[in-house]
């Protein structure tokens, strides 16, 4: 049979993929054309753990179940622009393929390479591996529990050794652990150390655990491999498929996964999404965790000059008081920069690049700017120790710097030009990819432009999240709770000193709400927030009619008539972009923490404050009559435009018994049916109108109901009250009794959110 290629283009490469229909994973059915989407998908996660490493193949091209051929040189029919390395071996020089782009991933997948294997050091530090293995292998018919036994303890052993352990599924039948270090070791002093952390814990866990290769010496016992941390040896990558039934892949995990997980292979190609949707990469600190090795015999002293590039910063600092770090010695690798969010008596962030054991240091009042050719004022404070690059945590008051920081971007840079009043750099984060130029003009004042900018900024109008929606109360430490306002869902824009609102629909409001265009009412220069608007009243309530009829106000002295008389408050209770950097990706938590640094105190717009007690909360909106709350979990990422389960929405909802006074024509697919239900409530001998029900029937229940309904025709109206569809409905006899749920009264008396649940007479 021909070959049926498609040409497409990922990451400005053109490529040719071809059999995109054939069946790779028989018994699950899936096709090379869903591996290829597959790893477009996590392309962006993947390519962390792949870049400038070589690696080694599994290839797949006939399937599974087919023969599997492992690949370590590069294919002679290798396109110019996939890179390799040769990698010297006893007996010859192997030109490994390295993966450097989107693309070549691609390139990979369409090889049907369902296995990335790659080496633990990158080519450019090729002597040096950067993290180390534990794999956990249980014998063929072993339990699985056992293996999450023995990860759970390695996890608690290592950190005993100062280590930050990172765990995955294999996607086979245990569980990999994967540690890294400083890129300052040779591999045998990396092997070295390994090795005698393995004969420790073994020792300490002999009924679990071997180090026996020799499955008939292992009786039984999960294997402690560590014959993979050797030069030039490889593992399945973070996020690979593997070649197994189901199309299994090695899942990143949370720790606190481990005790829910059933098997290695939970995680796959037809489930992940879900766990990418709501967590992203949860490995997304991996390299910013790298430690000494516990063997390395340091003796932790500066060398006396850092200690004298630092003693201004000690001066300036009482270490019994503060939390800021003290002179401790720290691995540099020389190119690691952080951007820290600093809450002092002016919010403002600190730029810090390390450069010859210490970090370069500038107070930049507006925020590194995110636009080509705009320069900000940058001030040069006095260098930092390198564990500032990581420090987060509150300065006591009275202290110098008094107030809360935050590391609120971290990566590599690299010098592109480096004189004495003149930098240029490049800086490369999960989020950020720019260049900029740093200059003197004059004492410790410079001017910090941007030259070049390759991540993108977040598009408005946009979508905003939503939520699900429960039935009771979601309770557990990892959620906080606020109240459910009942208005109109916006999103703000703060940029240029102007402030631009949109609908849920992206309609701009902006003209609609002066009261919120006045940008002195943030501490930010620019920033994306997701929030409320309402009315209120005398009691806080929120009063949807109002805010609504806020919304439809027409012309400049109509709008400013109404802001007089029902002003309006929005309340924030998210941040998606700060200062030019999306922040979707950060926990809850963090995002609502930077809102509320970035947001003045002001009566127009507040924060909605998220509490730890939901069961309280919900009892309180219970008794004043407010909508309901809000259960959101604290370490969720932002999904723009989804709804999501991390947000769940908890509505209190009352029940009441209504008298049918007639229904509505029906449009559409109920144009042989009813559209709605007139509802009055009886009061002594009087009827009040209530509203309209259209809910909680299907077509079924509605022809029953209109045979019911022709025994109670009335030729006339029998209440007062004028109603919206007096020329389209057909009156009843208020006989029927029937009963609904609703959620809240409107400021009118009518049913919010009614839903029939049942006749109760005929």
């Amino acid at each position: 049979m021909a070959k049926t290629y498609i040409h497409t283009e990922v990451g400005g490469q053109k490529l040719k993929l071809s059999n995109l229909e054939k069946v790779l994973y028989p018994t699950a059915n899936v096709t090379k054309a869903e591996i290829i989407q597959y790893y477009l998908d996590i392309a962006p996660y993947l390519a962390k753990y792949l870049n400038h490493r070589p690696l080694t193949l599994i290839r797949f091209p006939d399937g599974i179940d087919k023969t599997k051929f492992y690949a370590k040189s590069k294919p002679a029919w290798t396109p110019q622009w996939v890179k390799s390395y040769k990698v010297q071996h006893s007996e010859e020089n192997i030109p490994y393929i390295v993966s450097d782009s989107h693309a070549t991933i691609i390139w990979l997948a369409n090889l049907a390479a369902l296995e990335l294997h790659p080496m633990q050091m990158t080519i450019d530090a090729y002597a040096h591996p950067d993290h180390f293995i534990f794999d956990l292998d249980p014998p063929e018919d072993g339990n699985f529990e056992d293996v999450k036994e023995i990860a759970l303890k390695l996890k608690t052993f290592l950190e005993n050794y100062n280590y930050n352990p990172f765990v995955k599924t294999s996607g086979s039948k245990g569980l990999h652990i994967f540690v890294p270090i400083y890129k300052k070791y040779s591999h045998v002093e990396m092997i070295t150390a390994v090795k005698s952390l393995a004969k420790i814990f073994v020792s300490q866990n002999t009924k679990l655990a071997t180090l026996a290769l020799n499955k008939q010496k292992r009786q039984g016992k999960i294997l402690i491999d560590i014959l993979r941390n050797h030069e030039s040896h490889t593992t399945v990558a973070p996020y690979s498929l593997r070649g197994k039934k189901g199309a299994p892949i090695s899942f990143p995990i949370k720790w606190q996964w481990i005790y829910d997980l059933k098997s290695s292979k939970d995680i796959h190609i037809r489930n992940y999404k879900s766990y990418i949707e709501e967590y992203g990469d949860v490995w997304k600190e991996f390299y910013n965790s790298s430690t000494p090795l516990h063997t390395d015999q340091d003796d932790g002293e500066l060398d006396e000059k850092i200690q004298n590039k630092l003693k201004s910063y000690v001066e300036k600092r009482d270490f019994d008081s503060t939390p800021e770090p003290g002179l401790e010695n720290v691995y540099s690798n020389g190119n690691r920069y952080c951007i820290q969010l600093h809450d002092a008596s002016n919010l403002h962030y600190d730029l810090r690049l390390e450069d010859e054991g210490t970090l370069l240091s500038w107070a930049i009042p507006k925020g590194l700017p995110y636009e080509l050719n705009v320069k900000r004022m940058a001030i040069q404070t006095e260098d930092h120790p390198l564990k500032y690059l990581t420090f987060e945590g509150r300065i006591p008051k009275g202290h110098y710097g008094a107030g809360s920081m935050w590391v609120y971007d971290n990566g590599n840079f690299e010098w592109i030009e480096k004189k004495e009043n003149k930098y240029k750099f490049s800086i490369k984060s999960k989020s950020l990819d720019r260049a900029y130029s740093l200059f003197r003009t004059k004492d410790n004042q410079w001017l910090i432009q941007l030259i070049e900018r390759k991540d993108t900024l977040i598009k408005l109008p946009l979508q905003p999240m939503l939520a699900d929606q429960s039935k009771a109360v979601p309770r557990g430490k990892d959620y906080i709770y606020e109240i459910k306002w009942d208005g109109i869902r916006c999103i703000f824009h703060l940029k240029d000193e102007k402030i631009t609102i949109y609908s849920r629909a992206g309609r701009d409001l902006t003209s609609k709400f002066p009261e919120f265009q006045d940008p002195s009412l943030f501490d930010v220069e620019s920033g994306i927030f997701d929030g409320e608007i309402v009315c209120l009243d005398p009691k806080g309530r929120p009063l949807f009619s109002q805010v609504i009829s806020r919304m439809h106000s027409e012309g400049k002295q109509n709008i400013d008539k109404q802001k007089m008389k029902n002003p309006a408050v929005c309340y924030l209770f998210d941040c998606l972009s700060l200062d030019g950097k999306n922040i979707t990706k950060e926990s809850l938590e963090r995002r609502q923490a930077w809102l509320n640094c970035a947001l003045k105190k002001n009566k127009h717009i507040r924060p909605s404050e998220a509490i730890a007690d939901g069961k309280a909360l919900f009892k309180a909106t219970k008794q004043m009559d407010i909508e309901g709350i809000m259960a959101k979990i604290k370490s969720a990422p932002y999904h723009i435009g989804a709804r999501s389960k991390n947000w769940q929405k908890v509505k209190h909802r009352s029940d009441a018994e209504c008298h049918i006074a007639g229904y509505t024509q029906g449009e559409g697919d109920r144009s042989r049916l009813f559209g709605s239900l007139h509802l009055l409530l009886k009061e002594g001998d009087t009827f009040r109108y209530m509203g309209k029900v259209g809910t909680g029937f299907d077509s079924k229940k509605m022809r029953n109901l209109l045979k019911i309904f022709k025994k109670y025709i009335s030729e006339e109206k029998l209440f007062s009250e004028k109603t919206d569809n007096d020329n389209n409905s057909v009156w009843l006899h208020p006989e029927l009794i029937c009963k609904i749920q609703y959620a809240s009264l409107s400021s009118n008396g009518t049913y919010r959110e009614p839903v029939f649940i049942q006749l109760l007479n005929t």
